[in-house]
């Protein structure tokens, strides 16, 4: 087991309470009727499975919120984002989909991200049937989820790409919630991160080490900010300007978005202990902040104001 596959599942025990308090978790899940474990992509039934939350209604069609989990690429799972997916679900009235996809090292970036095409397949595939209203459609993840987040929406614009990559998506996000996540591979790993991990997870990432990234067959489709463009969904955008793991990234893709004229909100916290995904902690004055900010986002989105 890797370095890196060791210090981010420990961060996924030490952290779930705090991610999932007992009282939040409770209070999220009123009324809503949770599905686990869907299996959308055959070729992996353990890795390819996903939970959906919602609160039954008789009659409309219900915003969709696409959450991917973060975990460094190599660790996390859906049920660490069990009290924000019932939060979406209670706040929004939306259909929220909570998705796990193949890990690395075992799969690499051109394997998980036909998984997640796959599963937003599987959204599209079911939307008459559950009443999905997909012009309502919002990806969002935090880290390893946000890298993930932004790269289906780059790709859902770009033929070209999904050819590359062998996919092709049925269904298109109008807006992205982005949590500290990774935008640019090769900036990011130019950088010095907390624990020397940055060799540690481009290895399992892309099978290749720092040293060797830029002969990496992928190098020039694995950064989604290589595909920005005027496409790109309406975005809010949270960042930590002390982040010990994707320093820069947010205010990267920020700058990206403002040149582009495309509609963003950003929440940036400032302090250290306030650091990668803290919004996911819930209790700080800056994740409370951040959440009000978000969740105000999301209602407008949903109600057609954005």
């Amino acid at each position: 087991m890797s370095a890196a596959t060791v210090i981010f599942k420990a961060i996924d025990y030490m952290f779930d309470l705090q991610q999932n308090p007992i009282g939040r978790t409770k209070r999220n899940m009123k009324n809503v009727v949770k599905t686990t474990d869907i299996v959308y992509d055959e070729s992996d039934k353990k890795a390819c499975t996903l939970d959906t939350f919602v609160i039954p209604k008789e009659e409309g069609n219900y915003p969709v919120i696409f959450e991917i989990h973060g975990g460094g690429f190599v660790a996390g799972d859906k049920k660490y984002r069990r009290c924000l997916s019932a939060w979406y679900a209670q706040e929004l009235g939306a259909f929220v989909v909570n998705v796990n996809y193949g890990l690395s090292p075992k799969y690499k970036f051109h394997q998980v991200i036909p998984q997640l095409v796959n599963a937003v397949n599987w959204v599209a595939d079911h939307a008459e049937e559950l009443r999905l209203d997909l012009s309502r459609f919002v990806v969002t993840g935090d880290s390893a989820g946000g890298y993930y987040s932004a790269y289906l929406a780059v790709l859902q614009s770009n033929p070209e790409l999904q050819k590359r990559l062998g996919v092709e998506m049925k269904a298109k996000f109008t807006g992205t919630v982005l949590d500290c996540g990774i935008y640019d591979i090769v900036t990011a790993l130019g950088q010095k991160v907390l624990f020397n991990l940055t060799d540690s997870i481009c290895y399992d990432f892309v099978g290749v080490h720092t040293n060797e990234i830029e002969k990496y067959e992928y190098i020039d489709v694995v950064s989604p900010s290589s595909f920005v463009n005027s496409e790109f969904p309406v975005a809010f955008i949270t960042l930590a300007a002390k982040d010990f793991f994707c320093g820069g990234q947010g205010e990267y893709l920020s700058k990206q978005l403002d040149d582009l004229g495309i509609y963003h909100e950003v929440y940036a916290s400032t302090r250290f202990m306030d650091n990668h995904t803290f919004p996911l902690t819930w209790t700080s004055k800056a994740a409370k902040a951040n959440n009000e900010q978000a969740i105000t986002f999301l209602k407008r989105f949903v109600k057609g104001e954005i």
